[in-house]
Parts: C-alpha cells; structure tokens; sequence
C-alpha cells in the first residue's frame, strides 16, 4: 500500500550551495520495528537528524571532504579494468542485473512513462512513497575521524541488512566505469553509518558491537553490493586520493 504523507517526516539542510531534502518513512521503520538491533540504532540516528542536532558546522569545514569528492588514485583505463575484476574475483562486489532495486526503479520509470529510463534523483521520492523496505532517503552522515561529510540518497532494509544505496544514473556502457568511480563515496557511505549506529547504546539495544550493513550502487542497468568495510580496505591499501 503506498505510503501516506502523514507517514513521512521531513526536515531540509541548506549544506553549501546544496539543498537536501532528508525525508523518514516512519511507517515502515516502525513495520520492521524500532526497539532493538540495528533498527533501534537507526531510528535513534534519524530522530537526531529530523530534530536538528547533527553537528552543521562540519558540513560547512573546508577542511572536511565530501564524500561525493572522494577518487581513486590515477590509474590507467586498463588498471581500472584490472581492478575492477580483481575486486569481483576476491567477492569483494557482487554485481545482479537482475536485482530488486533495478526492477523497482525500472517500474517507477515506467509508472511516470519516462522511457528514458535515466529520471534525475527526485525519483528516489517513489521508493520513498512506494517501495516498503525504504525507510529514508538523503540521509546527512559525517566522520570525525576521517573528515567527511556525505547524504546517503536511499536507506532500505533487506534481508536483515541496512542497505545503503546510492543512485547513478546514466548509459549502459558507461556502468562499470561509473559504478568503480562511485565506491570510494558510497563506501564511504556505508562506513560513516556504520560509525553512527555503532555510537549507540548498543548493549541496551540487545545489538552486537557491529551493525549489519551493506552498500548497493544502482541504476536501471545493475547494481552492485558490496559489504561496509570496504572503505577501511580501500583506504588502507592506498588505492584513495588523499583527503
């Protein structure tokens, strides 16, 4: 059943030259459940959001990154070919052409008769309204320690995992390039919720020390998931710009 827009709550943060529109199906966060685990530690981080108290000034600091900056080292075509393959050997990114968020977004295309099958972001409203394993959409998240800022653009929940989600948009035979392009951000991603979940009370919420999150990058082609602690080996192994 679609979402009504009582369900919904919202809050908008002018970050630089950028407006975000952060928005909470509360409805279905609540179906999943809100009291323990990484659902409870969820729903705490977007309570802190909607009221206002995420630290703004972080998101104005020349000296933090944003996430969306974030690149690999210069490498050749070819050595991001290699890379991108031995990354898909160690199991590292598991591509599906055939997955969920893919057929939903290629449905919502279709709902809106946009054949172009390449709709800006203002599309992630309709999993927002439609689609019951979303719970947010432009989630503001921030790292201390490594210096960056980021808006995660789709928060769902699937198969007991918070998936982070992060829509690319564009032509079939640009994807590969542009989806390895994307994993130091969307990675990024996944490590910076993590960190804020992980910051909880976690012992009250009967959780483990570690939220169980994965990262997925998507458009109407693919998607590619991949596990949240690939940035810490991203970052380790020298293969990140420095930031």
């Amino acid at each position: 059943m679609p979402a009504e827009s009582s369900d919904i709550v919202r809050r908008d943060y002018q970050h630089g030259k950028v407006a975000y529109a952060f928005q909470w199906n509360k409805s279905n966060h609540l179906e999943f459940g809100n009291q323990k685990g990484d659902l409870a530690s969820l729903w705490a981080h977007l309570e802190t959001i909607q009221s206002g108290k995420i630290p703004e000034v972080l998101f104005q600091d020349p000296f933090y990154t944003r996430a969306s900056r974030l690149r690999f080292v210069n490498m050749s075509p070819a050595k991001k070919v290699g890379f991108r393959k031995q990354l898909k050997r160690a199991g590292s990114i598991r591509a599906q052409v055939d997955d969920d968020l893919v057929e939903k977004l290629r449905t919502f295309h279709r709902i809106r008769n946009d054949l172009s099958y390449s709709a800006d972001h203002n599309i992630l409203k309709e999993f927002l309204y439609h689609d019951p394993q979303t719970i947010a959409i432009e989630v503001p998240v921030w790292s201390e320690g490594y210096k960056i800022t980021g808006h995660i653009d789709l928060i769902r929940y699937v198969d007991d995992y918070i998936q982070v989600s992060d829509y690319k948009p564009g032509s079939l035979e640009s994807t590969n390039r542009r989806f390895l392009d994307s994993l130091p951000q969307v990675s990024a991603y996944g490590e910076m919720i993590a960190h804020h979940l992980a910051g909880t009370l976690r012992s009250a919420l009967e959780a483990p020390l570690l939220p169980k999150i994965r990262c997925a990058i998507f458009d109407t082609h693919s998607c590619w998931h991949f596990g949240a602690e690939l940035f810490v080996q991203l970052h380790q192994t020298g293969v990140l710009q420095d930031f």
